[in-house]
C-alpha cells in the first residue's frame, strides 16, 4: 500500500468533483493536506468533513490564474506544515465557456488558459523552491481531450489541456535533476461535477461509450487512485509521463 506519511500535499481546485477526491485520498493515506478553491464556501465545507475523518486539512481560497493568491495557497503550506512535497495542479476547466467555436469570445478563451496553462504553471513555480529542498512530485491534470479531440469540450479547452501536456514533459526535463517528478493524469470520460453530469445529458451516452472499451464511464476514484501512485514512491522510477485514465479509449 502506498504511504505518504508526513508528507505534504497543496491539492488546487480541491472543494469538490475530482480534486477533493484526490485529496481525500491523498490524506487516507498519511498526506497532511492543503485544499485551494475559488469556491470559499465549498473549500471550508470540504475542510471541515475532511477534519471530522481524522485528516490533517488547511484550506485556502484563490484563483490559480492569479499570482499572488498562488502564493498564498503555497505559503499555507508552508505556515501550517512548514513543507511542501507533492502538488496537484487540478484546478482548471472550462466553465460558462460555449462549445460551439462561432460562440467563442476573447473572454471565453483568455479564461480556460488562464485557470488551466497559466494556473499550471505558476503554481509549480510557486511550489519549486520547497519541492526542491527535498524532492517531490508534481502531478498535472491533463486530459483526454488534450490528447485528441472530443466535440465534449471546447476547442480552447483542448488546446489547454494540450499545453499542459507539453509543460509536463518540459518541467519533468528541467527538475529531473532536483529530485522532482512531474506527471500528468489524462481523464477520460469521468462521473464528476453537475456542470460535467449536464452536459451529458445533452448526449447520447450509450453511443458515446461505444468508443470505450471497458463500455463505460469512469468513477472520481480512478483519478484519485492514479494521483496516489503519481505522489507515493511506487513511481519514484516515474517522470514526464502521461497517465491515460480513460477506459481504453485510444485502444480502438
Amino acid at each position: 500500500m502506498a504511504t505518504l506519511t508526513e508528507k505534504v500535499a497543496l491539492v488546487t481546485g480541491g472543494a469538490q468533483g475530482i480534486g477533493y477526491a484526490i485529496g481525500s485520498t491523498l490524506a487516507r493515506h498519511g498526506a497532511r493536506l492543503v485544499l485551494a478553491d475559488m469556491n470559499a464556501d465549498g473549500c471550508r465545507a470540504a475542510q471541515e468533513q475532511l477534519r471530522s475523518a481524522g485528516a490533517q486539512v488547511v484550506a485556502v481560497a484563490g484563483n490559480v490564474a492569479v499570482v499572488q493568491d498562488v502564493e498564498a495557497m503555497v505559503g499555507a503550506a508552508i505556515t501550517a506544515f512548514g513543507r511542501l512535497d507533492i502538488l496537484v495542479n487540478n484546478a482548471g476547466g472550462s466553465a460558462q465557456t460555449p462549445l460551439r467555436i462561432e460562440d467563442v469570445t476573447e473572454e471565453h478563451f483568455d479564461r480556460v488558459m488562464a485557470w488551466n496553462v497559466r494556473g499550471t504553471f505558476f503554481c509549480s513555480k510557486a511550489a519549486l523552491p520547497h519541492l526542491k529542498a527535498r524532492g517531490g512530485s508534481i502531478i498535472n491534470m491533463a486530459s483526454i481531450s488534450g490528447r485528441g479531440g472530443t466535440e465534449l469540450v471546447s476547442p480552447q479547452y483542448s488546446a489547454a489541456k494540450a499545453a499542459i501536456i507539453g509543460m509536463t514533459r518540459n518541467l519533468a526535463r528541467h527538475l529531473g535533476p532536483h529530485g522532482i517528478r512531474v506527471n500528468a493524469i489524462a481523464p477520460g470520460f469521468i462521473k464528476s461535477s453537475p456542470r460535467v453530469e449536464a452536459i451529458w445529458r445533452t448526449r447520447n451516452e450509450a453511443e458515446v461509450l461505444k468508443t470505450v472499451p471497458l463500455g463505460r464511464r469512469g468513477e472520481m476514484d480512478d483519478i484519485a487512485q492514479a494521483a496516489l501512485y503519481l505522489a507515493s514512491e511506487a513511481s519514484g522510477y516515474v517522470t514526464g509521463a502521461v497517465l491515460d485514465v480513460n477506459g481504453g479509449f485510444f485502444a480502438l
